[in-house]
């Protein structure tokens, strides 16, 4: 099951429409399980620890609060390995939809290289793909 730090940098409110979770605050508070139905909100600052009990399907929100000065900060995407945030630049693992941030990558090139390279949220298409070499024969 997947496992996963995230640290919420502004107000997230979720309807967990299938699916179950486990949510453990960083803070060493109680875990809490959330499931199919219900609607619970992350205020901004909550760190925590998700572990996936069952595979989800959600609807969410992100909302600023009016005192935000942040309010343009862009969503967070956190590494699945080292818990560093890496928005600008991360890589998506489609088979366990994990995000690793370019340091975790270049340590296991080999075990991501079916990631998807991303930056700001968005998949980098590379204008000019390397060449295949052709064989000589």
């Amino acid at each position: 099951k997947k496992s996963f730090p995230y640290n919420y940098t502004t107000e997230e409110r979720i309807l967990i429409l299938a699916g179950s979770a486990t949510i453990t605050p960083s803070d060493g508070g109680d875990p809490l399980t959330i499931e199919a139905g219900d609607a619970v909100t992350f205020h901004k600052g909550f760190k925590c620890r998700w572990k996936i009990t069952k595979r989800m399907k959600k609807h969410y929100g992100m909302f600023a609060s009016d005192e935000d000065e942040d309010a343009d900060e862009p969503p967070a995407i956190t590494c699945d390995v080292c818990g560093e945030g890496c928005f600008e630049e991360s890589y998506f693992v489609k088979e366990d939809e994990s995000d690793i941030c370019p340091k975790c990558y270049v340590k296991d090139e080999k075990k991501y290289a079916l990631a998807d390279h991303q930056k700001n949220g968005e998949a980098v298409i590379e204008k000019n793909p390397p060449k295949k070499k052709q064989k000589k024969g």
